[in-house]
């Protein structure tokens, strides 16, 4: 599974919000709560409240209820646009509209090549890994376990894969030998 580098993360946001603010939103949150595309195109109203979003997730998860972000990065200040949003939006009418995962993919994908990414980092189920990879090591598996919403502590283990390369840096020459 793929998973793009923070900076990676803040250099799509920032071509997407520059095309359209509602699409900037939609991939935040997304990358903000691990989020499936198809659990953030579902989102209305009603999965909101007190600046919590609850979310049932797919694919037999958990449900998850989780802080909406206030960011000091503009990319990653999520709340601000939600309660803007979440007040002009009838109870049950989906925050991203009528917008598909086939449409949202495409968005991403064209957005993604004009930050520069590799064609294999330009898919947006790569957000939902990224946070997850990007916070996996200071905050601990059962705690990104939660906020991905994974049943099975084994699903987030994924997480803490390492490459040969990553794992002979940090054994160094010899270490522990």
């Amino acid at each position: 599974m793929n998973h793009l580098e923070r900076h990676e993360v803040l250099a799509v946001l920032r071509v997407a919000r520059e095309h359209s603010e509602l699409d900037w939103l939609l991939f935040a949150v997304q990358y903000i709560h691990s989020h499936r595309i198809s659990e953030v195109l579902a989102l209305t109203p009603e999965n909101f409240d007190g600046g919590y979003c609850t979310v049932q997730r797919l694919k037999g998860s958990l449900k998850t209820t989780q802080p909406l972000v206030t960011h000091e990065e503009p990319l990653l200040n999520e709340r601000p646009a939600i309660d803007a949003l979440l007040r002009r939006l009838r109870p049950d009418e989906r925050l991203f509209g009528t917008l598909t995962k086939q449409n949202a993919n495409y968005r991403f994908a064209k957005y993604a090549k004009q930050a520069g990414l590799p064609k294999h980092k330009r898919h947006t189920h790569c957000l939902r890994h990224s946070r997850a990879m990007h916070t996996i090591k200071t905050a601990g598996i059962e705690n990104v376990r939660q906020l991905c919403g994974h049943a099975s502590i084994a699903s987030t283990g994924y997480y803490l894969k390492v490459s040969d390369a990553s794992a002979w840096a940090a054994l160094g020459s010899g270490a522990g030998l």
